[in-house]
Order: C-alpha cells, then sequence, then structure tokens
C-alpha cells in the first residue's frame, strides 16, 4: 500500500471520501472509498495544508514523463482538491504500519 497523496510506501492512517471519479483526458481513474496517508501526508492534510501536500507529493512521486513541473503540479492539486471536496467530516483511522518488502 502507498500514500494516495505522495506515493511513500509507509502509510499510517485512512481519510475517508464519498465515491469520485478524475477525469485526467488520457485516463479516467476513480476512488471509490478513503485515501491512505503517510505520517507527513496526514499532518499536511489535518493542517489544511493543500500547497504542502502538492509540493510533498511532487518531491516524492516521480511525476508524469516528459510533463512539465507546473502541469503535474496543477493536476495534483486537482486530485487533491476533489478529495478535500468528497473527504467526510470524521476523523482519520489509524493503518497498521506494512514495512515494504
Amino acid at each position: 500500500m502507498i500514500c494516495d497523496f505522495c506515493t511513500f510506501p509507509v502509510v499510517a492512517w485512512r481519510f475517508e471520501a464519498t465515491p469520485f471519479g478524475l477525469d485526467y483526458g488520457h485516463a479516467i481513474a476513480t476512488s471509490d472509498s478513503g485515501w491512505a496517508a503517510c505520517e507527513e501526508c496526514a499532518e499536511l492534510i489535518l493542517a489544511g495544508d493543500r500547497g504542502g501536500l502538492v509540493e510533498r507529493a511532487l518531491r516524492i512521486s516521480p511525476g508524469i514523463p516528459g510533463a512539465p513541473e507546473d502541469e503535474v503540479r496543477e493536476l495534483q492539486r486537482w486530485a487533491h482538491d476533489l478529495f478535500f471536496i468528497h473527504r467526510l467530516d470524521i476523523p482519520p483511522a489509524r493503518i497498521e504500519a506494512v514495512m515494504p518488502c
């Protein structure tokens, strides 16, 4: 399991959200439940630091090969904004840590 926000390989929290779709133009994805978050992303989410969340994702995740950084940043921001719009107003649930192989 990886962090749905930055792709870090160790998650610690699950934030519940209602189902929604993401249409990237060239690809369509769905989010049918909660999002997993690593410790650092969870702290940013709880602090409401959406900008910090996007910047962390850009530092950690590989991005889109050949795409300009500004475009990738906007896609990250857009996807995270959809999460915040659909997030349920309940505390996150702890996920037992599973170390990657």
